[in-house]
């Protein structure tokens, strides 16, 4: 049974003509990785089944079984179908966008994902992406099938629908891969007015990453894998931005950590143990006011020991009980834990684990 007998013959108007598709959509629903099992065996009938006359609670009970993708196709029928989608309160954890020589929206809900794919077909060296001119999307996750809609979408239509039917209320993560080059620049701006997360892989020409450092200074969150300035003071001014999460795979100087302004970060480049403990004495002193928590390692070149200098700071011992709590919270089951503090009391923990060219550290402020 097909997704227009449930809906039944009265309702079948509002779905688009599947001869006019390109590549014909499966409304069927896979019950099991090993089955071929369709829809009509949750109804055991082969007669039309009027969905839409069950009361509103109902349909929800009915549809809430669905797999997301046929979810989605269905809150595309109508408006009465998207509130009844929207109804059942399933809350995106993330909807991010990646742009390569394609557009990627992924929507991930618990462990489930949708992905839809946009431009995969198209043979332009350049494209224009302009948000309000009507494109296909395609099912990623789906054997690329087309996604049928009542009538055609923007691309701006395809993202709000998606954050309406998610209840997602921030703006997206957008990430650039290599590719990217092809979207005109001026057209990415004029589409992505806000973003939460930016990522920019280290695979871009400095120019272009750093224009979208420029375009898209308030981002909350930023992941650069490289630097793409020449001059220390240039990068300098982006760790001195209130993100919440920075994450920098590059080389990182004493000068740069302490300048870092972000709530989480991330450093992936191993640094040295006496930048560390100068850091430590700095943080102290009452450096980087708003850090909460930073992860980075630290290189054993000039030492043997998988101990982490700590000379000249004054260090606490902790308790079994509190390092296994924060060891539970934090996923990090074999990691040792001294606690220090600042001069206004302020006290912070630091975890550490010996591995074979490094030692990890994580750095937890508690306020």
């Amino acid at each position: 049974m097909t997704l227009e007998n449930l809906l039944g013959n009265q309702t079948t108007r509002h779905l688009p003509s599947i001869a006019s598709q390109p590549t014909p959509v499966d409304y069927s629903l896979p019950l099991s990785a090993h089955s071929s099992t369709r829809i009509d065996n949750l109804f055991r009938m082969e007669s039309t089944f009027p969905l839409f006359r069950l009361p509103g609670n109902v349909i929800s009970e009915v549809i809430k079984y669905w797999w997301i993708n046929q979810l989605f196709e269905f809150s595309l029928i109508s408006t009465k179908t998207k509130s009844i989608v929207a109804s059942l309160g399933l809350e995106a954890d993330d909807v991010r966008i990646v742009i390569s020589r394609d557009i990627r929206i992924t929507v991930s809900y618990r462990y489930i994902v949708l992905k839809l794919s946009f431009y995969k077909y198209s043979v332009d060296a350049r494209i224009h992406l302009d948000p309000n001119q009507p494109i296909p999307a395609y099912f990623a996750n789906y054997y690329n099938w087309t996604i049928q809609s009542s009538s055609p979408f923007s691309f701006n239509n395809w993202l709000d629908h998606i954050k309406t039917v998610f209840c997602y209320h921030k703006p997206p993560n957008v990430a650039f891969l290599p590719g990217n080059e092809r979207f005109e620049m001026e057209s990415l701006k004029n589409t992505f007015k806000n973003v939460n997360q930016l990522v920019l892989t280290e695979h871009h020409n400095e120019f272009r990453n750093r224009e979208f450092l420029e375009i898209f200074k308030n981002a909350n969150e930023l992941s650069l894998a490289r630097n793409p300035f020449e001059e220390a003071c240039e990068i300098q001014k982006i760790f001195i931005q209130n993100s919440n999460d920075l994450g920098f795979f590059d080389d990182v100087s004493l000068d740069d950590m302490l300048l870092v302004n972000s709530e989480r970060v991330a450093f992936s480049r191993p640094i040295s143990q006496k930048q560390f403990n100068q850091f430590l004495k700095h943080w102290i002193r009452g450096s980087n006011p708003r850090l909460q928590y930073m992860v980075l390692s630290i290189a054993k070149i000039d030492f043997v020991s998988g101990e982490v200098d700590l000379k000249g700071i004054e260090c606490t011992e902790m308790i079994e009980e509190s390092m296994e709590e924060i060891r539970e919270k934090h996923k990090i089951p074999d990691f040792d834990m001294v606690q220090i503090r600042r001069k206004e009391g302020t006290t912070a923990v630091i975890a550490t684990k010996d591995c074979s060219t490094s030692i990890r550290v994580r750095f937890y402020v508690s306020y």
